[in-house]
């Protein structure tokens, strides 16, 4: 991190006042969150139980609830996962010789904060940088149709503990 960071807040998980007034106005079904994880401990990226226990305890973090999940270890190295939730998944694909973890948090409804499981993510991972985009997901259209909008793209600028 290049600078320091203001510590999370309990409406926005982080979140600057301006982006955190436009999600709000948004009527959407869920919230996606893309996140690039760089810098991580590559052996926390190769346990394939330690990045099953804590893609365990982000989603429990997000208060989101856990339906199932499946885990498959890499030969000679990596991991992939996924976390079920009621509210819908999260997800992570690790290359440990490149320190390097790709994580999807994506959840529906009011109660669940998915920066919550991404912070948590960053701060198990021991992450040196981390890189999101946020989508606002099921935004009804006029028409009926459903579409997606990027609410925030944002390197560097949130902070790594949970």
């Amino acid at each position: 991190m290049t600078a320091p960071q203001a510590p999370a807040d309990e409406s926005g998980g982080g979140i600057s006042p301006k982006v955190e007034e436009r999600r709000h106005k948004l009527k959407a079904l869920g919230t996606h969150i893309v996140c690039e994880l760089s810098g991580c401990d590559p052996e926390a990226l190769t346990d394939i139980d330690a990045v099953h226990a804590m893609m365990i305890a982000a989603a429990r973090a997000a208060n989101a609830t856990i339906m199932e999940s499946a885990f498959h270890r890499f030969h000679p190295q990596g991991v992939s996962g996924t976390v079920i939730l009621a509210e819908s998944h999260l997800s992570i694909h690790t290359w440990p010789e490149k320190g390097y973890a790709a994580m999807d948090f994506y959840t529906c409804g009011d109660h669940t904060n998915p920066w919550l499981a991404c912070q948590y993510a960053a701060k198990v991972l021991s992450a040196k940088s981390m890189l999101t985009t946020e989508f606002k997901r099921g935004i009804e259209s006029k028409n009926g149709t459903y579409t997606h909008v990027v609410t925030a793209t944002e390197a560097e600028d949130r902070p790594l503990t949970a």
